[in-house]
């Protein structure tokens, strides 16, 4: 089974709110933007990128959990919290190099975004496209393309 994750294409991104909208009313009932798994960090030059949990292969998250609260779907690649074994020390909060897993007052426990077991609200209502669901090897082709455009780029400069 192919995995397949949230592609964030920030220059899409219209500043909406509608992605945090949707990930906080799933859990919450309403819109109580604390609660949501996706956030949009807004620059001092207007820009705004939506930001979330990238799912990392090498997951800090995991490897300091000591309860084992955060595990792994192998099928999904989804790492997903357990309430019932999360003891709320917040040391997965503080090794996340990007800041995406929040702790919950609330719940006394952390959060993070599990793809809405792989239905993602936030990507069904971006109406820009800036979020999309798609296969990991379709991020990866999409990547080697960008880095192969800019190469040949340099190329050309180098060999004029």
């Amino acid at each position: 089974m192919t995995q397949k994750t949230i592609q964030v294409t920030p220059s899409r991104c219209v500043g909406c709110l509608n992605c945090e909208l949707a990930c906080a009313s799933r859990d919450w009932g309403q819109y109580y933007p604390a609660g949501s798994k996706i956030n949009l960090v807004f620059f001092k030059d207007g820009g705004q990128v939506p930001v979330t949990c990238f799912q990392c292969d090498e997951a800090p998250c995991l490897k300091v959990c000591q309860t084992g609260a955060l595990s792994r779907n192998e099928t999904t690649g989804v790492i997903s919290p357990d309430p019932e074994r999360c003891v709320g020390c917040r040391t997965c909060v503080s090794v996340c190099p990007f800041g995406n897993i929040n702790y919950s007052k609330v719940g006394r426990r952390v959060e993070k975004c599990d793809q809405c077991q792989g239905q993602p609200r936030c990507a069904a209502v971006c109406p820009s496209g800036a979020l999309a669901y798609v296969d990991d090897a379709k991020i990866v082709r999409e990547r080697r393309r960008a880095f192969a455009e800019s190469f040949k780029e340099v190329v050309k400069e180098v060999f004029k």
